[in-house]
Parts: C-alpha cells; structure tokens; sequence
C-alpha cells in the first residue's frame, strides 16, 4: 500500500523536484522577496499572530494648552500648591478651531495603518488613563471632545492634527493621554512593504517569521552544498583509490589499508560527542559545523565506490585502457568514475537528508550553531519553548512556529530521498533494462 503511494513521487519526481528548485531559487533571492531584516527584531511586537501587527506608543499627559507656567517649565508639584488666581482669564482653544499634537517618535518607527483604509485618525485612540489625566492634574480632567484630521510623520516628529468639537480650558479639560499604533521600520527592507505587514507573525524578540524562514532555507542550502559537494568529492576519490589499489602487490595495498583504517574510525565515533567536544573547546562556530559534518559524510562513498570498483577494475575495456598505457589517473577519471555516477548521485541525495537533518538535531541541543543564525533548527528549538504559550483567550497560538520549520525539514528530506531514487533508477542501465 506505503509503495504504491509513494511510487509516482520516485518515477516522477515532479513535487520532489519542484519543491527543491522552488527552495533553491528562494534561498537564491531572499534578499529580495524577504520583507524584513531576519535578524532585527521590535521587542515591542514581539509573538504576534499573522497579519498586521502594531504597537502603541502611549503619549502620557499631552497638554492641548500650553500655559506659560508649563512653557517655562515650573516644575508640576509647584504649580499643583500654587493658588489659582481666581481673575486670571482661562486660555481656550474654541470650538471649531484646529490644532496639533507633536511627539517624537524616533527616526525608525512609523504609524500602521491597522485596517488598511490608508488613514491613520482611526488609529489614534484615547487611552483608559485619560479621564483623569493619570492624577497630574489639580482639577477634574474630562477627555476633551475633539475630532483627529490627520495623522502623519516628518523625519522623526510625529503630528497629529485635530479639530476641536467644544470649548477646550487650560487645567479644565485640556489634558490628554493617547495611544497610537507604530512599527519600527528599520527591519522594513522595502519601501512597499505596508508597515506593521508580517505573513506570519513575529517570533518572541519581533523578528518578522516570515523572513527567517526564506533566510533559513538559503542557510540550510548552502551548509547542504558545501557539506555535500565537498564530501561526495572527497569520498569518492578515496573510494575509487582504495578499490584500485586494494590487494595490489609491491606494497600499494597499503593506501587501502590506511584509509579503511581510517573509514572505520570515523564511523563508530558518534558525531554527536564529537560535535560536542568541538564545541566546548572551539566554541560555537559555524566552520567547525561545516567542517565536522564534511568529515562524517564521506564514510559511505568509501564503502560502496571501493566494493564496485574492485568489479570494474577485472572488466576487459580496463585491461585494454592498461595496455593501451593510459595512466591510473586517467583511467579512474575516464573510464571508473562514470560508472559510479548513478551511485555518487543516490548517496550525495542521502547524505544532504543527513546533514539537514543533523542541523536541526544539532541546533535543538545548541551545538556548533550559533543560537542566532536563521536556521530551520534553531526556530524549531526558540518555537518549543514557547510551545504551551497561553494567550489570554486560551489557546495556543504560537505552535506554528515550531510546525513549520519541522514541516520544511521533513518534506525536503523526503524530496532529496525520492529524487535520489528517481536518479538511480534513470542512470544505472540495469534498473532502466528491468523498467
């Protein structure tokens, strides 16, 4: 039943195929398709849920009415036990007429336009310590009645403009407390990019997940290519010279010996205790990884390439390639190495499932990995931890942050297998026949 499922994704590795190139050509462009920087992060908007996700900047006590006791600066305890001067005129800013609230905001924030109406009135709102001026003022303080016009930015002052709908009386109701929805937008790498967007939400420091994950496949990629393709060079040149000089006379059977010698070492060493010991001597760094996974992918090139070249080494087009005086390099790189194509490819796709896999087995138990490279692995690892994280309503929202890169992994690791069979059935000649 499993192999009649699984028998058109080996003969037609269509999805298997698509799925890898669509990986490749997104690690390729994630500078480019990437919103944001997947490095820099707003802890103001951190584990947010996907969609439009803002902060709010709170702007306490914002006077409408500048007395000139507040422009120069008398301390407020002083004016609180300072006797009102009861015939002192009121400064009032009348219904109907206009004004604005100025603020800073930073160089590196921007108002969100929380549902996308292209207007910021409606995302200024007054926060719940406005009725009472959170107990600054010596008078009753009632949010005043006033009408927001326009809401924009200026290098890195923030302007409100307002309308006022009654009669607003220094120290009466001219008091405010408002909070605005902002994003920081040096994450933004586009200028299109609506601020505050995030597909799929942020993780627990804000960094946008969406972006981790298109820089995590590149990552993930490019450990695979360099890991693999180093190993696959390596490992089958020594297993066609071990094959070829195996049993040889006058001593050269000697460089087979060393080098199974050597293979054998290697295996029965777990790659986790050496990870470890790397990484407690070396520190976390990501060319010991590399250099660690390279040393342990190549044992399985060494066993099958010898054992079939120790067959191919009899046959007659050999002998004659011997006699016609050709050298050993050439006839291991002329007449050996095609023949093991098929098998290169099948081992080289089973050897980057390992290392992928062992990246994120790696990254789980913090080993050779820095904690904040955009690896699948290490969003795994920062997604369990927030795996039984409650919201206020209950459920779990932040799982798919652990799902999703477990999925990727996964299914890449299926893909590499299918396409690994898919090639052994197409290059070998025998299987092609039995087909």
């Amino acid at each position: 039943m499993m192999r009649a499922i699984l028998s058109p994704f080996v003969r037609f590795p269509i999805l298997s195929g698509g799925f890898l190139i669509t990986l490749i050509l997104l690690g390729i462009f994630a500078p480019i398709i990437a919103p944001y920087d997947p490095y820099i992060g707003d802890i103001r908007a951190r584990l947010q849920k996907p969609g439009v996700v803002s902060s709010i900047m709170n702007q306490n006590n914002y006077d409408l009415i500048q007395s000139q006791d507040q422009v120069d600066e008398i301390p407020e305890w002083i004016r609180a036990y300072t006797p009102e001067d009861k015939n002192a005129s009121k400064i009032t800013i009348n219904k109907g007429e206009k004004g604005i609230i100025e603020f800073y905001m930073g160089p590196a924030t921007s108002f969100v336009d929380k549902n996308r109406n292209r207007s910021h009135t409606d995302d200024v709102t007054f926060d719940i310590f406005t009725e009472n001026c959170l107990g600054q003022s010596k008078n009753h303080c009632p949010k005043p009645n006033i009408q927001f016009t326009k809401v924009y930015k200026k290098e890195s002052i923030g302007y409100i403009e307002y309308v006022a709908n009654e009669d607003i009386v220094d120290d009466l109701n001219d008091m405010i407390s408002i909070d605005i929805n902002v994003i920081r937008e040096d994450t933004k790498k586009w200028t299109w990019w609506p601020s505050g967007l995030y597909l799929l939400g942020t993780d627990q420091i804000g960094r946008d997940y969406f972006s981790r994950l298109i820089y995590g496949g590149r990552w993930n990629l490019t450990l695979m290519l360099i890991t693999g393709v180093v190993g696959s060079i390596v490992g089958a040149s020594l297993g066609m010279i071990t094959g070829w000089y195996a049993f040889r006379p006058n001593g050269r059977w000697i460089i087979d010996e060393i080098i199974l010698r050597i293979v054998d070492i290697t295996s029965v060493v777990p790659i986790l205790l050496i990870a470890i010991m790397a990484t407690l001597v070396l520190g976390n760094n990501i060319w010991v990884f590399v250099i660690i996974l390279t040393l342990f992918t190549w044992q399985n090139f060494v066993r099958i390439i010898r054992a079939k070249t120790l067959s191919l080494r009899t046959l007659e087009y050999i002998n004659m390639a011997k006699i016609s005086g050709a050298s050993t390099f050439r006839i291991l790189r002329k007449h050996i190495l095609p023949s093991h194509l098929n098998d290169i490819m099948v081992i080289a796709t089973y050897n980057c499932s390992l290392i992928i896999t062992l990246e994120a087995v790696m990254c789980f138990f913090e080993i050779a990995i820095p904690r904040h490279w955009t690896a699948w692995g290490n969003m795994m690892k920062l997604g369990s931890e927030y795996w039984n994280y409650v919201d206020f309503s209950g459920t779990y929202p932040y799982r798919y942050q652990m799902l999703i890169p477990s999925g990727l992994v996964i299914i890449t690791v299926l893909s590499l297998n299918f396409l690994g069979d898919w090639a052994r059935d197409k290059l070998d000649p025998k299987l092609r026949e039995f087909e």
